[in-house]
């Protein structure tokens, strides 16, 4: 269809409307021989394209893109909905969000998702802009909106709304009732008028009302892009439709918003002081919510417009943020901004062109990457990231403990990046998976911390491990019900048989107090959340050492169907975490090269060919030895045994399957 799936392809976001005339013809220029060919536009431009209602203006977009594309670029088209006109605000205030205390509360694309007015004028925006592009040779996708936020509004129209989708969800009142506890301190509804939002003029506000309206405000924005996304596809089917999220943003379902879109898109800003494992996570889970190729939308190359402190961008960073974005799954790479701005918030040179529309030394990184895969982009573009293992992920789990956050020393995504980044350093590339998409393909899987289970996720579970699948489970699971309430039977609930134990007691440590756990014969210090097991059918692998519970059971295995699962109560330990599914990893066959430390090591497969990426992101050489002999993808040499990797630099053999 478009160029973008034949092959890699690198790209900008580009600002016509911000910079005269006179200087597109330069920045083509520019732009075509630094290898950019793929160009996103109007992403904030609502105000330009529709100057006052109903009169639309794209006579300078189409000039612009006619000028470009006769350099062979091909455009991104942005629906313009994140930055609303001020002509609109004016006439319909009401589609800025309403915050918890009842007032007009605006912020950078807080509109009210659910506000009839507003749908009405995104609508006739995204038909008129579709409409004009859909046969245009050189546009061959969009963005739906802009760094999407799932907009928590408390406005009249939300609250009817929400009322609506509870009863969908729960029938009556009753059902609510029960399913909430709502007998807790009182708060029993008579009818669904008493019902309302989790707003600040409430006596309390329930864990499971809160769990509600985070799932209430995710489909609500989900529904906002589905409705942009079907009418561009109304207009333009065989256009790519993605949209660049926020990366590793809270508030929104991923894999639900990824049903929508032909391509999962995302925003990377990476910390130039980071030990480099939430960008992986950020990659592996957007790649996983449609277990396909993505496309980063802003790759950070420059400094950070929102930020406390600014730190260079060392020579070679914004290379090795390219290759790793590409070696994690990633088929297009657009670089955040083409010019740094000048206006208002965002006057940080984040440009690859500085401020004055000279080249920054990123523009130098970025033409040679480009060359460098000029000759192997086509191949790599048609291969799909290796990954045998999943680590289950769920949206769900994190509005839940974020609805009742108890101890301040526990993050559900803290936890499960805590067992990440250990399958990071033993080389193994997870996908990031919901707990209810199909897990047959995985050698095994990891499930920190499901503290809500529901039904569908325990025969989900139980199949997977029936038919010969490896679980981990990991502490403090098995405790709620799909309503944030918890369960009336023993822990771990719906996990109980899969796990073959019952949880009898449980102990939260401070970060000054910890335990030890006796594991294959080494001790190991943890802390945190600490899971005191019973075994039923299961065995015991690991035991706690001390206090009036020491040799308890802290790590149990249990034989299911023709399966194994494992239950590890213990939390707050990294080098048991890392023992544990390093043992798992060679019970199930999974190869664990050795690396050196700050190494991670990727494989992207095609029919013909294996792409292994070595990427080396410590400031010094690394030796490492290749699980293969090959040849080098980007210089053509012939590499085997051990190779020296610069800092900041990478290998990607290229060997034959």
């Amino acid at each position: 269809m478009a160029a973008a799936e034949r092959e890699l392809v690198f790209g900008a976001s580009y600002y016509p409307e911000h910079w005269p005339r006179e200087r597109w013809p330069e920045d083509v220029r520019l732009m075509k021989e630094a290898g950019i060919r793929l160009l996103r536009v109007a992403d904030l431009a609502w105000a330009r394209l529709e100057p006052e209602e109903g009169r639309f203006d794209f006579e300078w977009l189409d000039d612009f893109i006619a000028l470009a594309s006769k350099e062979g670029i091909r455009f991104v088209l942005a629906t313009p909905i994140e930055a609303s006109p001020v002509w609109l605000r004016r006439k319909h205030p009401e589609v800025v969000r309403t915050d918890e205390f009842g007032r007009i509360h605006g912020d950078r694309g807080y509109h009210c998702h659910t506000n009839a007015a507003f749908a009405y004028y995104v609508a006739r925006i995204v038909d008129r802009m579709a409409s004009h592009y859909a046969r245009h040779p050189a546009v061959v996708g969009w963005q739906i909106d802009n760094e999407l936020r799932a907009v928590p509004c408390y406005c009249k129209e939300c609250l009817l709304d929400f009322r609506a989708w509870l009863r969908g969800a729960y029938g009556t009142i009753e059902r609510l009732n029960d399913a909430w506890g709502t007998v807790f301190w009182s708060q029993s509804y008579r009818s669904w008028d008493e019902v309302t939002l989790p707003s600040a003029d409430q006596l309390t506000k329930s864990v499971s009302q809160a769990l509600a309206f985070n799932r209430f405000c995710s489909e609500a924005t989900v529904a906002h892009l589905r409705r942009q996304a079907d009418i561009v596809k109304k207009h333009a089917p065989t256009h790519i439709v993605t949209h660049n999220s926020l990366g590793l943003y809270l508030g929104l379902d991923l894999y639900k918003l990824g049903k929508h879109l032909d391509v999962m898109g995302v925003d990377l800003y990476p910390d130039v002081d980071s030990d480099n494992t939430y960008t992986c996570l950020n990659l592996d889970l957007h790649r996983s919510a449609k277990r396909e190729p993505i496309w980063i939308m802003e790759q950070k190359n420059g400094y950070f417009n929102y930020s406390d402190y600014n730190l260079a961008i060392e020579p070679g960073l914004v290379r090795y943020w390219t290759i790793q974005d590409i070696a994690r799954g990633a088929n297009a790479v657009l670089y955040y901004r083409w010019r740094s701005g000048r206006f208002s918030w965002e006057q940080n040179p984040n440009g690859i062109l500085r401020h004055d529309g000279t080249p920054r030394r990123a523009y130098e990184e970025i033409r040679r990457t480009t060359r460098e895969f000029a000759a192997v982009g086509a191949e790599l573009a048609a291969t799909e990231v290796e990954a045998p293992v999943a680590l289950l992920h769920s949206f769900d789990q994190i509005w839940a403990f974020e609805a009742q956050k108890q101890y301040p020393n526990f993050s559900y995504r803290g936890h499960l990046t805590s067992y990440y980044r250990e399958l990071l350093r033993m080389g193994i590339t997870p996908d990031v998976v919901d707990p209810c998409m199909d897990l047959a393909r995985y050698a095994f899987v990891v499930a920190p911390s499901l503290a809500m289970v529901s039904e569908e996720t325990r025969r989900n579970l139980e199949k997977y491990v029936a038919d010969g699948g490896c679980l981990v489970i990991g502490a403090r699971s098995g405790m709620k019900t799909w309503e944030n309430a918890t369960i009336d039977t023993p822990w771990p609930g719906l996990l109980s048989d899969l796990a073959g134990v019952e949880i009898d007691e449980f102990e939260v440590l401070p970060d000054r107090y910890s335990n030890g756990v006796l594991y294959n014969g080494k001790s190991y210090r943890v802390n945190g959340w600490l899971d005191l097991l019973r075994t039923k059918e299961a065995e015991t692998a690991g035991i706690y050492q001390e206090k009036f519970y020491a040799g308890r059971t802290a790590i149990a295995r249990n034989a299911y169907g023709k399966g194994t699962v494992y239950y590890v109560g213990a939390m707050g330990s990294a080098e048991l975490f890392r023992a544990i599914l390093s043992d798992v990893a060679d019970e199930r066959g999974v190869p664990k090269p050795e690396l050196p430390e700050e190494v991670y090591v990727t494989h992207r497969v095609g029919e013909r060919m294996r792409y292994t990426f070595y990427l080396n992101y410590a400031r010094e050489p690394r030796r490492v030895r290749l699980a293969k002999a090959g040849v080098d993808a980007l210089t053509g040499r012939t590499v085997s045994g051990e190779a020296l990797i610069e800092g900041l630099d990478a290998l990607i053999v290229a060997a034959e399957k």
